[in-house]
C-alpha cells in the first residue's frame, strides 16, 4: 500500500509538472529541464547519461547487424539456403542440423513417436513439417554450421541488449523528470524540505518529503 502510494504520488508530481515546462522539458530531454531551473551541473549529468544511453544503443545495433550479416552469408554461401526472411525456428533448425536431410528424418523419427499406430498420421506430421526444395539445406562442413550458430546466437544477443539499453532512456527521463519537479518551487510536483524545529542541531532534525498541486 505504501509503495503504491508513493508512486501514485510521483507519477502525480510529474503529469502536473509537465504543464508548467521544466518537467515537460526533462521529459523530452533529460538535463533540459535543470538547466531551464539554473542547475547546469545537474542538467550536464542527465544529458550525459542521455548520450551513454545512446551511444550503447547505437553500438549494440551496429554489433547485432554486423553478427545478422554473417550468419546470413555463412548460410547462403556455406549451406546454399537463404534465411533472411525465415522465423526464428526455421533459422535455429538451419544451425541445429547439418542438412535438411538429417531434420526430414528427426521430423520422421517425431512423427513415430507422436503417431505410434497411425501410419496416416504420422504421414501428414511429416509432410507437414519436413523441408525440400526452397526449404532445403547442406552444410559444407560443421564448422561452418558451429559459426552460423555463433553468429546467429550473438546477434540475437546483441539486439536483445539494444532493447534493454533504450529502455534506459524511459529510466532516465522518469529520474529527470521527477528531480526537475523537486528544484523548481513554484511549480507543482513532489518538494522535500530540511528542518530543524526544535535547536539547530542534528538531534532534532526533520526531512519532509510532500507534493504540491
Amino acid at each position: 500500500m505504501k509503495r503504491t502510494t508513493v508512486m501514485l504520488v510521483l507519477v502525480s508530481s510529474v503529469l502536473f509538472g509537465a504543464d508548467k515546462g521544466t518537467v515537460l522539458r526533462s521529459i523530452v530531454l533529460p538535463g533540459w529541464g535543470q538547466l531551464h531551473a539554473g542547475h547546469s551541473t545537474r542538467g550536464a549529468v542527465y544529458m550525459g547519461l542521455e548520450a551513454s544511453i545512446w551511444t550503447g544503443v547505437g553500438v549494440s545495433y551496429l554489433q547485432a547487424i554486423f553478427n545478422r550479416d554473417d550468419y546470413r552469408n555463412l548460410a547462403m554461401e556455406r549451406a546454399g539456403i537463404d534465411v533472411s526472411s525465415r522465423d526464428r525456428d526455421f533459422q535455429d533448425d538451419v544451425g541445429d542440423f547439418s542438412s535438411s536431410s538429417e531434420y526430414n528424418d528427426y521430423i520422421r523419427s517425431l512423427a513415430r513417436y507422436y503417431y505410434p499406430d497411425d501410419p496416416e498420421a504420422q504421414q501428414n506430421y511429416f509432410d507437414t513439417n519436413s523441408r525440400y526444395g526452397s526449404d532445403g539445406w547442406n552444410w559444407s562442413s560443421s564448422d561452418a554450421r558451429e559459426n552460423y550458430d555463433d553468429a546467429l546466437r550473438i546477434s540475437r544477443e546483441w539486439f536483445r541488449r539494444t532493447t534493454y539499453v533504450a529502455a534506459f532512456a524511459i529510466v532516465n527521463r522518469a529520474v529527470s523528470a521527477i528531480d526537475a519537479s523537486l528544484l523548481d518551487p513554484a511549480e507543482p510536483g513532489m518538494y522535500t524540505a530540511i528542518g530543524f524545529p526544535e535547536s539547530a542541531d542534528f538531534s532534532s532534525v526533520r526531512f519532509t518529503v510532500g507534493a504540491r498541486f
